[in-house]
């Protein structure tokens, strides 16, 4: 027996040992799994238990990679010249196969031999795909030729391979500027077009009869065609809605001519009560005029509402309709506003202003009413309205205006119908007239300056409502008669050189002051017209040259502070 001090010993010694001896046998493994790994791996290529020597092995590679790259040179030289013929083709095939066992061989198949093997299937699918294009176009040809031709399985049997042959292509190992995404999709969009084809033709067949129909006034055979028209395009546009037949602006024609057709018979109803009523209001026949207009305009509307898409749609016909309708609707009224403007034209001008002061509301409100009533009324006159608001606001002072107005016209030697003011026109009355004096030369007996021949006609108008009577500027003509052969005084450069009033200085013989000097005046022109003469000169000009009686032109705009005017009134014709 081992005494225990031994025994002590020993459990210290293998206490102590122990790491080594885990250490020692961890490395052994690893040697171990070294050698597994350095004899086994990829299968050998001989069988197990031959013995081949290193040698024989090697010079057998290095045959089978010379046999491949002299394969490829004679590819190359098929490729220099030029020629891609069957014979290169074939060639370049059975280098890119025997390359492809030596990569795939477990004994020589390497990162090298791989890359060569994928060089040249790229290049053999790059002279492939270079063959090929010429195909893919010719079959792309012969598709649409049958397509045209209505030959539809040869068409898809065409359409097919050329599909087969890009998408080959594209998938392929082949250089990428031969890879074509756009023409797979359009070859793949033709094979969708060949279902729908004969849907197009259909639709196409159903709008020449429809056409031809139209044409013929065969109403029903047309809108029977366009109904199997839009029918077919309404199928193509839902199913085949990626398609070139699909077409949404023609169906929306094509719903148009239909609802073109479906209106006709209610656009002739709508021609013959119009033709109506105008017939009967040129006959003085407003009732039935009125009838005859509201039947129109009701069938309008219908067409409007039902057959939104139909050429006889329109909304300016309705408004047309409109306005006739409501212009013989009121015409009574538009008749007893033109009798009571007539009247207080006629009380006016006889200065019988208590008989205005009483029909000047009528008037007013009556006018109010046909504008309320029937705004779109050709008798609706915004000139009028204008014109009796104006003297309602006036009626206070008509009195005196007129007599302001009468104290200071002066005949015309000769001519008996018509007036002229004896001075220029006064900033106090242009004032009381226009509710606004642009004079730079103020005073109430000046005469008003700075006005242009927009201001002056405005003038006229205004004063014309007061008098009733036409007031308008004076001819060049008439100047030359109010003016005679004196002129009174004139005042020109050559005195003080300022405006003077329009009472001042001495009339000539005729009665009239400043027909030369003082503010230059302006003349009648047409209303079209952009420039207006004026006549006198002013108190800028020297004698000289007032007393060959001035006349220059100017811009209707034109305003100065030496630029005033005065007015003629016309007088109505005794007998």
């Amino acid at each position: 027996m081992l005494s225990r001090n031994l025994r002590r010993q020993l459990a210290h010694f293998w206490t102590e040992s122990l790491p080594w001896l885990f250490s020692a046998l961890g490395l052994s493994a690893l040697i171990g799994l070294w050698y597994l790994l350095a004899n086994t791996g990829p299968g050998s290529a001989v069988e197990p238990g031959t013995n081949l020597p290193a040698a024989v092995t090697d010079l057998e590679f290095e045959r089978k990679v010379a046999e491949v790259a002299g394969i490829e040179q004679r590819y190359k030289t098929f490729e220099a010249a030029g020629v891609v013929s069957d014979e290169a083709l074939v060639v370049l095939s059975d280098a890119v196969e025997k390359q492809r066992a030596i990569a795939r061989s477990p004994r020589y198949g390497d990162y090298v031999q791989q890359q060569t093997l994928e060089r040249l299937e790229g290049e053999l699918a790059t002279v492939k795909a270079r063959r090929e294009l010429d195909s893919i176009e010719r079959l792309m040809r012969a598709g649409e030729e049958d397509q045209a031709a209505m030959r539809l399985a040869e068409a898809e049997e065409a359409y097919k391979t050329a599909l087969q042959l890009q998408r080959g292509i594209n998938t392929g190992s082949a250089a990428s500027r031969y890879k074509n995404y756009v023409r797979e999709a359009e070859i793949e969009r033709a094979l969708v077009s060949l279902r729908v084809y004969p849907l197009h033709s259909e639709k196409e067949a159903a709008l020449v009869k429809a056409r031809k129909a139209s044409e013929e006034k065969r109403w029903s055979d047309a809108l029977a065609a366009y109904t199997a028209a839009r029918d077919a395009l309404g199928k193509i546009n839902q199913d085949f809605a990626r398609t070139r037949y699909a077409n949404l602006s023609e169906f929306d024609r094509i719903e148009a001519e239909i609802a073109s057709l479906n209106a006709a018979g209610i656009a002739k109803e709508v021609d013959q009560r119009e033709q109506a009523g105008d017939a009967a209001e040129r006959a003085g026949e407003f009732s039935d005029a009125a009838r005859a207009y509201a039947e129109a305009l009701a069938r309008q509307q219908q067409i409007n509402q039902l057959y939104g898409k139909s050429r006889f749609m329109s909304s300016a016909r309705i408004d047309a309709l409109e306005v006739k309708l409501q212009t013989v609707r009121s015409q009574p009224l538009a008749v007893e506003l033109a009798r009571l403007d007539r009247s207080l034209g006629d009380d006016l001008r006889r200065r019988r202003l208590v008989a205005v002061d009483q029909a000047l509301p009528e008037a007013m409100k009556l006018t109010e009413r046909l504008a309320t009533e029937f705004p779109r009324s050709r008798f609706v006159d915004g000139a009028i309205r204008i014109k009796l608001s104006y003297l309602g606001l006036k009626r206070e002072e008509l009195r005196r205006l007129q007599d302001e107005t009468f104290d200071r016209l002066l005949p015309l030697i000769g001519l008996r119908d018509r007036l002229m003011f004896g001075s220029e026109t006064s900033q106090g009355l242009y004032e009381a007239v226009m509710n606004t004096n642009p004079s730079r030369n103020p005073g109430r007996a000046m005469p008003v300056d700075s006005v242009n021949w927009v201001d002056a006609q405005e003038f006229c108008t205004r004063l014309g409502w007061i008098m009733g009577l036409p007031v308008r500027l004076p001819t060049q003509e008439e100047y030359k008669i109010a003016l005679g052969d004196d002129a009174g005084e004139v005042r020109s450069a050559a005195g003080v050189g300022k405006v003077g009033t329009t009472d001042g200085g001495r009339p000539n013989p005729n009665g009239y002051r400043d027909l030369l000097g003082n503010l230059a005046e302006w003349l009648a022109a047409p209303a079209e017209a952009t420039r207006a003469s004026l006549a006198g000169g002013s108190v800028l000009d020297m004698p000289e040259v007032i007393s060959k009686l001035p006349i220059e032109e100017r811009s209707k705009t034109d305003r100065a502070r030496h630029i005033g005017f005065r007015f003629v009134v016309e007088l109505p014709i005794t007998r």
